[in-house]
């Protein structure tokens, strides 16, 4: 199991994924454009695929 961590902002992602061992396999930041959040999860899908891994999310954002 991966563990995926997103901190949500005005204009951008922090994302941080990371294995059993808490090794890090993707820490980067993404545009909250929707094509760039698309491209983000296209290599998550890949980097999961590829580390024959499912993934969980934890999510962080603002409430308003």
């Amino acid at each position: 199991m991966l563990f995926l961590g997103i901190d949500q902002h005005a204009r951008q992602l922090t994302v941080l994924l990371i294995d059993q061992q808490e090794d890090v396999l993707l820490a980067q930041q993404v545009s909250t454009r929707p094509s760039k959040i698309l491209q983000f999860f296209d290599q998550l899908t890949q980097l999961c695929a590829e580390h024959k891994e499912s993934f969980i999310a934890v999510f962080e954002g603002l409430i308003k």
